[in-house]
């Protein structure tokens, strides 16, 4: 197995600064990133992203949506119905 550094170097580039190198691995591998914190660098969050929770709500905005949706069009089927027997007993 090749080292991040070692990587770098391989393909042609130069070769990636050892705080990257730290960040990399530590956010990779671990789910305590109290030293990148520490350090004041940006930790992957294991919660939702915005977009994500934007997207989890507008998931429930249309089921929910949905929900009344079929609610309105059972009633109004229902309604149809009735009209329509109250037509017949006339």
């Amino acid at each position: 197995m090749k080292t991040l550094r070692a990587q770098t170097v391989d393909d042609g580039q130069a070769p990636m600064p050892s705080a990257q190198v730290v960040f990399k691995v530590l956010s990779q591998n671990s789910s305590n990133n109290i030293f990148l914190k520490n350090a004041g660098l940006p930790t992957p969050s294991s919660k939702s992203s915005p977009s994500r929770e934007a997207a989890l709500q507008l998931r429930k905005k249309t089921a929910a949506a949905e929900e009344v949706l079929e609610r309105t069009a059972s009633l109004f089927d229902e309604l149809q119905k009735q009209e329509q027997e109250s037509h017949l007993m006339l």
